[in-house]
C-alpha cells in the first residue's frame, strides 16, 4: 500500500504558520472537481476563512491542530487532518477528528498516515477518545474509519444535507485510544 506513497516523497507534519493556503487549496480543488461531496462543506475557501486557518494554527492550541501531508516533488500540501477537542469539564478527554486528501492523491494511504499521526498526538496529549462522522455515502471514509479501529456508534437521520437539497444520513464513530 504505501510502495506508491514511499516513491512519492510525502512528508506527514503538524501545521504551522503559513499552511492555511495549501490547506484552502487542497480542500477547493475537491470542491471543484465535485470530489468532496459528502463533506459538511460545499463552499471554497476565500482569503478571509484562510485567514481564519492561519489564526487557528498560530494559536497553537493544545486542543485543536492539524497535520498536512506534503509532496515534497512540488512542496503542495495535498491533505490534512484536524482534531478538535474542549479541554475542559466532562468532555476533556474526547476530541473529534476530520480528514481530506487531494483528489489526486487518494488511495496512497496519506489519510491513513495522517490519521495515524493525530491518534499517537491525540495519546500523548492525553484524550482518552476520538469521534468522527461520514456520510453513508462516503464509503472511503467509512473504510477508513472502520481501518483505523473506530468502531460505529449510530446514525443520524438526516445528518447532511447535500447541495441537491436532499438530506443523507451520516455514520457516528467512536474509539477509545
Amino acid at each position: 500500500m504505501y510502495k506508491e506513497l514511499t516513491n512519492m516523497k510525502i512528508i506527514i507534519r503538524k501545521a504551522r504558520r503559513g499552511d492555511g493556503k495549501g490547506i484552502a487549496e487542497s480542500f477547493n480543488e475537491g470542491i471543484k472537481r465535485k470530489f468532496n461531496i459528502y463533506t459538511g462543506r460545499n463552499q471554497l475557501f476565500d482569503k478571509k476563512q484562510i485567514k481564519k486557518i492561519e489564526k487557528d494554527i498560530k494559536e497553537k492550541s493544545k486542543y485543536n491542530f492539524s497535520y498536512v501531508a506534503i509532496d515534497k516533488n512540488n512542496k503542495k500540501i495535498i491533505g490534512n487532518a484536524m482534531l478538535f477537542g474542549k479541554g475542559k469539564g466532562r468532555v476533556r478527554h474526547r476530541a473529534e477528528i476530520g480528514w481530506g486528501v487531494h483528489p489526486d492523491y487518494t488511495r496512497k494511504g496519506i489519510a491513513t498516515r495522517l490519521i495515524y499521526s493525530l491518534i499517537k498526538e491525540a495519546k500523548r496529549i492525553g484524550f482518552k477518545r476520538l469521534e468522527a462522522e461520514a456520510a453513508i455515502k462516503n464509503k472511503a471514509s467509512i473504510r477508513l474509519a472502520k481501518r483505523m479501529g473506530f468502531k460505529i456508534e449510530g446514525r443520524k437521520k438526516c445528518g447532511l444535507i447535500l447541495d441537491n437539497g436532499k438530506c443523507i444520513d451520516t455514520l457516528i464513530f467512536g474509539k477509545v485510544i
